[in-house]
């Protein structure tokens, strides 16, 4: 028998264009559900900020830090469970409820927090330094919050994981998650510079952030599902057969 093999296919190119398209289409299917999640998180978060501006003493300080506090780890949460409602509908089961994602979220939270800040010092640091390591580590650590939460990895284990699947894909990833922030970046600019009242600015800003937050990491959970499973649909095709995206019937 001949030792010649036939060698095998290389694995499909990522696109941005269809990356961010997927994306918008699991952003729709899962729209209610996924704003519903952040529009939890975020409302906490704003109320936190009403009730510190009309509070003083001990208890303003209180207030502080638990806003402090939840501004930076509440969007992690909120990924986290977005990322696991994706999940579901990849593999065709029942999302789960609202409340036991964000329980599976809340499960993971230190590693998504130990990656997040890492994730941020590396990308900011190799930026002010020298441009170009600051954009690599912007791409290939890109996949830390859905290797966490999908893979149960560690920081470091996610760390090297996602740096394996985004090689030689690089580029593309960069310009998904760039192309990401561009989409959402007037919104922020225009509420930041649009001279508006305190209420209506933290009103805004909560819309704003649950709206936008999905999306972030959906576009996310695509790459990873491109990258680390690109023989199948993003979106399971009995799911498309649903009656009804939360009782998966």
């Amino acid at each position: 028998m001949s030792d010649f093999q036939v060698p095998a296919t290389p694995p499909e190119r990522l696109k941005v264009r269809r990356t961010l398209r997927e994306a918008f289409a699991v952003y729709r299917l899962l729209f209610a559900r996924s704003v519903t999640v952040a529009a939890i998180v975020f409302g906490v978060i704003a109320l936190l900020d009403i009730a510190w501006h009309a509070s003083a003493g001990a208890e303003r300080q209180l207030l502080a830090v638990l806003w402090f506090v939840l501004s930076f780890g509440g969007p992690l949460i909120v990924q986290g469970a977005l990322v696991a409602i994706v999940r579901n509908v990849h593999e065709g089961v029942v999302p789960e409820k609202i409340g036991t994602l964000l329980g599976m979220s809340g499960a993971r939270f230190w590693e998504l927090l130990g990656a997040a800040i890492l994730y941020g010092l590396c990308v900011l640091g190799g930026l002010i330094l020298f441009v170009i390591p600051g954009l690599i580590v912007l791409a290939r650590w890109s996949l830390l919050a859905p290797l966490i939460v999908l893979e149960n990895c560690g920081v470091g284990e996610a760390r090297r994981r996602s740096s394996s699947l985004v090689k030689g894909q690089g580029r593309t990833v960069l310009l998904c998650v760039l192309a990401t922030w561009l989409i959402q970046a007037p919104v922020y600019v225009a509420l930041s510079a649009g001279g508006l009242g305190y209420g209506t600015q933290t009103f805004l800003t909560f819309l704003a952030s649950a709206l936008t937050a999905p999306f972030t990491a959906h576009v996310l959970t695509v790459i990873y599902y491109r990258l680390s499973d690109p023989d199948r649909p993003i979106i399971h095709p009995s799911v498309s057969r649903w009656r009804s995206i939360w009782d998966g019937v």
